[in-house]
């Protein structure tokens, strides 16, 4: 039996969620969960299944806008100016700032230096992030 929930396009249940307000990054976000799937959108963006689920239905808890800047990285080519690597996308220098600390080379560690060291693009210390 198929539930409910497989049954509704997630670009469907987005416009139900969000409404007028239904932001275009999300809109993107659920174009591609209903063109391959909500698991393999989460796992491009970095996310977890739950995680998109939440966004498409307006009620994510967390840090939204991290998730947008993955979004707008891994789906619609959005990039930063990366001091250690130059252009990125955005979802890249997301993942870059999860790194701890490991002095396996020396790419890695001035990445994490500058991540956490005042990158314009870190979102380290700002409101809402969750380490």
């Amino acid at each position: 039996m198929t539930s409910t929930r497989e049954s509704v396009p997630a670009v469907q249940r987005a416009r139900v969620a969000w409404g007028e307000a239904l932001p275009q990054w999300v809109q993107v976000l659920a174009e591609h969960c209903d063109a391959t799937s909500q698991a393999r959108t989460a796992k491009r963006i970095g996310y977890s299944g739950a995680v998109v689920s939440h966004v498409l239905k307006n009620v994510y808890p967390g840090d939204i806008a991290k998730v947008e800047l993955a979004v707008r990285g891994a789906l619609m080519a959005a990039t930063v100016n990366c001091p250690v690597l130059g252009d990125l996308p955005t979802n890249e220098c997301l993942e870059h700032q999860r790194r701890k600390f490991a002095a396996t080379n020396h790419v890695r560690v001035r990445l994490y230096r500058s991540c956490h060291g005042g990158c314009p693009h870190s979102q380290k210390g700002k409101e809402g992030h969750a380490e």
